[in-house]
């Protein structure tokens, strides 16, 4: 213990030589320390054998909760109510649209008869009131809770307003061996003390023969599912298959269905097997032409067949759902193959997918797509056997049969079924055939291409990998940890068919040198092809391309070397940028510029001269070069985010407001100097408290409900009464990126009182000049 903690010791003594018996609460009030700690010496006394005797009691009293405090010190929802509303009222319409927690407040200040309605409006009813809730609030602040009837504590408690503490009291007596002397307890027995013979003279502290030892801790694993993908992905890449994009989650029926001449009577589309989405319902993008020749298709026919005869709906077509299988983006990869000029080619994904199924041991609504599709001129049945039958050898399945089927997309089709072990008997794991002329002609794709595919789910042939007889002790609640902490790292013997033909148990160090050859050329091919690019683009590439942050070591030949394009829904302006771009034209020459996507029909004058007047919008000379694009790309929160991305070659993409922030200064810190919007050297909390600033902003604010943003605008109100901006008396990166969320939202005039004044704070400052 150090000498702090013995002087609390020492004066806690003392006290108990002068009174007898003494609170841990009246000590705490005595010695200016924290109750906590207190405590601590008080346990500490105790250990030391009988010097004290400690009893122990709990009292409890009340407090208020943030949301209290506020009320307490501005007042009740329903007061700040009829105090804002002039004499001839306001229409309910406008207080509910611009008003915090505007249906608790007209609610309880009607109850109160304060308020009553005329026709659209409410007006006032009494010329004043008093509110009961503020006073009965402030005497729980103040410490007399005891003056607020039960009921209402009760009530206010409900309404978390306020809580109750338990407070854990100690109470202090003489011990049967007390003193005020105490000397301090040794916590080891050292060689010195042996042979000087000082262990005599010394006291120690009793062992702890209870205490627990070490818990090793359990590291992270990956889930088998997981693994189980991983080596999938690796094999398609063995086999020299292309992986497809699949992050469209969300999918048009056309893609999903149409495109796949799956007729729109096919009980697949209904929503007993099918998940539509509500918001947005309809898709926006889909090629005209190519559209009329599937609709003509399926309706009279074409490319040797008769269609299906049937009236097809463009409303039908345009449906979004969560697609039912990723054929779709193999269809959407095979229209653009044909588009481009067609090529033989091999493409693979593995995503989820979605069907509205009846859950039971080998079916799941949300489950894993293997699908394989190859392109060739006069590809067969048998090349397309060829193909699965290699494919599913290396993943260690070798009982299989195919078997006849009906796919309305492809002709001939197969099922593929597996023998599993654990259910002893024949499971389907996939699907496969030949994609029908119907699908493919439209397209543009040549008469004598044919395309192959196959598909299954991952979960499957995991079950039967794992030996595992119901699906959902794979993924889900069920899951058993040991599963995951058990499993090998490696759950698939890729090189079982070399390791048969070199006749022997492992693998010859040929083998691996001619996968490390191969591997080897690949890198270095792709090295050469990036290297070529950059070169075209001006610009010199340093470092491994391993790496996430190439180095761009020369400028494009315009002279700018960080040039960053945001991208920006007019709906929702981001005024942050302004402040962030005026702090790096403090030290370095910027380039600010604005263009509008042909997405956005209209666009008003404030917006197309965002920057102002007076920037410079000249390219050369300048080292940042920032040009804004204003582009609509749907009307969902996450549609409306700005993005920011860094070209000339890095792929970058920044996501939110709050991230486009957090990059432009690290951009400050880069080309001049540190920003103390984010860092400040002498309080290392301080960038941490702004990112946490920044999150929930993000979160709570941004994408939150009405409720969580006036929640999250009531701590931040509640934050500012002691301090001039969020992180600190300076104003920070958190101030600025949440000033814009309250323009945006246009919540800056109906926010709190504190919220309001700071806002004035922000934009009277040098950086947010031109903020509005």
């Amino acid at each position: 213990m150090g000498s702090a903690g013995m002087d609390l010791q020492r004066q806690i003594l003392q006290a108990l030589e002068t009174h007898g018996t003494v609170t841990s609460l009246e000590l705490a009030g005595n010695t200016k320390q924290e109750h906590q700690k207190v405590v601590g010496a008080i346990k500490s006394l105790e250990s030391l054998g009988n010097i004290v005797s400690v009893s122990q009691s709990t009292l409890k009293s009340w407090e208020c909760t943030n949301e209290g405090a506020s009320i307490a010190s501005e007042g009740s929802h329903e007061a700040r109510l009829f105090k804002s509303l002039p004499a001839e009222g306001r229409s309910v319409a406008d207080i509910k649209a611009n008003f915090p927690n505007s249906n608790f407040a007209l609610g309880a200040a009607m109850k109160n008869k304060w308020l009553r309605k005329e026709g659209e409006k409410v007006v006032p009813a009494v010329a004043s009131i008093e509110d009961q809730v503020q006073i009965h609030l402030q005497a729980v602040s103040s410490g007399a809770a005891d003056s607020v009837p039960d009921k209402l504590k009760a009530e206010y408690k409900k309404r978390k307003l306020i809580k109750e503490i338990e407070l854990n009291m100690f109470e202090v007596r003489k011990g049967a061996e007390f003193t005020t002397s105490i000397t301090k307890q040794e916590a080891e027995l050292t060689k010195e003390m042996i042979e000087s013979g000082q262990w005599k003279n010394k006291t120690f502290k009793p062992f702890n023969f209870t205490a627990k030892g070490r818990v090793d801790l359990r590291a992270g694993h990956l889930h088998p599912l997981m693994q189980l993908r991983a080596e999938f992905r690796q094999i398609f890449l063995e086999m020299g298959f292309t992986e497809m994009p699949t992050n469209n989650f969300v999918e048009s029926a056309f893609w999903n269905f149409d495109a796949l001449f799956q007729p729109q009577q096919h009980p697949a589309r209904d929503a007993q097997d099918t998940f539509y989405v509500a918001h947005p319902a309809t898709t926006m993008e889909v090629p005209e032409d190519y559209l009329e020749r599937v609709k003509k298709t399926h309706t009279v026919g074409g490319y040797g067949s008769t269609g299906y005869q049937s009236d097809w709906s463009r409303d039908e077509a345009y449906k979004n759902l969560l697609r039912t299988h990723t054929t779709a983006v193999s269809a959407r990869m095979l229209y653009k193959l044909a588009q481009e000029g067609f090529k033989p080619v091999k493409y693979f994904s593995i995503d989820r997918v979605y069907r509205n199924e009846t859950l039971d041991a080998t079916h799941l609504a949300e489950f894993h797509q293997v699908e394989g599709v190859v392109a060739d001129y006069d590809f067969s049945i048998k090349n397309l056997m060829g193909v699965i039958g290699s494919f599913f050898r290396k993943i260690g399945l070798t009982k299989l049969r195919f078997k006849p089927t009906y796919n309305p997309y492809t002709e001939p089709s197969m099922e593929i079924y597996s023998y599993h072990e654990g259910l002893k008997k024949w499971v389907e794991i996939g699907n496969s055939g030949l994609f029908r002329p119907e699908m493919l002609r439209p397209m543009g794709l040549p008469e004598n291409v044919k395309v192959c595919g196959y598909g299954l789910s991952l979960e499957r042939p995991a079950m039967i990998k794992f030996g595992m007889n119901n699906i959902r002790e794979l993924v889900g609640p069920r899951v058993k940890m040991e599963l995951i902490l058990d499993n090998p790292v490696c759950t698939i013997d890729k090189f079982r068919e070399e390791q048969k033909l070199s006749g022997s148990g492992s693998l010859s160090v040929e083998s691996l040198s001619r996968r490390q050859e191969l591997i080897i050329e690949k890198l270095t091919a792709l090295q050469t092809k990036v290297a070529n690019i950059a070169s075209k683009m001006g610009v010199t590439l340093e470092g491994s391309l391993s790496t996430a942050t190439t180095c761009l070591t020369g400028a494009p030949k315009s002279g700018v070397i960080h040039d960053v394009v945001v991208y920006a829904d007019p709906r929702r302006p981001p005024y942050s940028l302004r402040a962030l771009t005026n702090a790096l034209a403090r030290t370095t020459p910027v380039c600010r510029r604005v263009h509008c996507h042909s997405s956005v029909k209209e666009i008003s004058e404030k917006l197309q001269q965002f920057w102002g007047s007076g920037v410079n919008e000249e390219r050369r000379g300048c080292v940042v070069c920032v040009t804004l694009v204003w582009r609509q790309a749907g009307d969902s929160p996450l549609a409306l985010l700005p993005t920011l991305s860094v070209s000339p070659v890095s792929a970058l993409q920044v996501i939110g407001e709050h991230n486009i922030g957090r990059f432009l200064v690290r951009l400050c810190d880069v080309v001049s100097e540190p920003s103390s919007l984010y860092e400040c050297p002498t309080n290392p909390v301080f960038t941490a408290r702004v990112d946490e600033l920044l999150d929930h902003s993000h979160a709570k604010f941004m994408l939150g409900s009405n409720k969580e943003r006036a929640g999250f605008l009531r701590g931040v109100n509640a934050r500012l009464g002691s301090e001039e901006f969020l992180a600190g008396p300076n104003l920070s990166l958190a101030d600025i990126i949440l000033l814009s969320g309250l323009i945006q939202l246009r919540m800056l005039e109906s926010s709190p009182p504190n919220v309001q004044l700071w806002s004035k704070r922000c934009l009277s400052h040098q950086l947010c000049k031109n903020f509005l």
